[in-house]
Parts: C-alpha cells; sequence; structure tokens
C-alpha cells in the first residue's frame, strides 16, 4: 500500500510540474488546487499508516532553498 502510495504521489509531482512548471509548490496557483488536494490525501494515508519520509538529499535541500527564496519574492516569507 505505501510503495502505491508513494508512486502515486510521484504521479501528482509530475502532473504538478507539468502544469504549474519547475517550481510549482511556489505557484500560487497550485496551492488549492485539485491536484494539491489529491497529495495532500496522500501524504495523510502515508502519514497514517506510519510511513516516514528519508533524510533529504543535499540536492533536494538546494531545492529547497530554491523554492523558498521564490516564496519570498512574491511575499510568501517577510526577509529579514
Amino acid at each position: 500500500m505505501i510503495n502505491e502510495l508513494l508512486e502515486k504521489r510521484d504521479v501528482l509531482a509530475e502532473i504538478a510540474e507539468a502544469m504549474y512548471g519547475d517550481f510549482w509548490v511556489a505557484e500560487d496557483d497550485f496551492w488549492g488546487s485539485p491536484t494539491e488536494q489529491q497529495m495532500k490525501e496522500v501524504e495523510l494515508q502515508l502519514f497514517n499508516l506510519g510511513w516516514t519520509p528519508d533524510q533529504p538529499t543535499d540536492d533536494q535541500v538546494a531545492m529547497g532553498e530554491i523554492i523558498f527564496e521564490e516564496m519570498q519574492k512574491k511575499g510568501k516569507f517577510p526577509r529579514n
């Protein structure tokens, strides 16, 4: 069951990237979309099954920093 949910999450991420671009998580249109709602449900199911994510890779951390900067530019997080 967990593997199927992880595959579904990957497919939803691919859909989000196709619809909203490489930095889809920083796009306002993504939030509240059917894709985001489905991802949220998948994450909740994974959590309820006791799944925990692996530690992020260096590439994932770097991408997270880029996304954070993009969201700062859009005023989602105040700059210090």
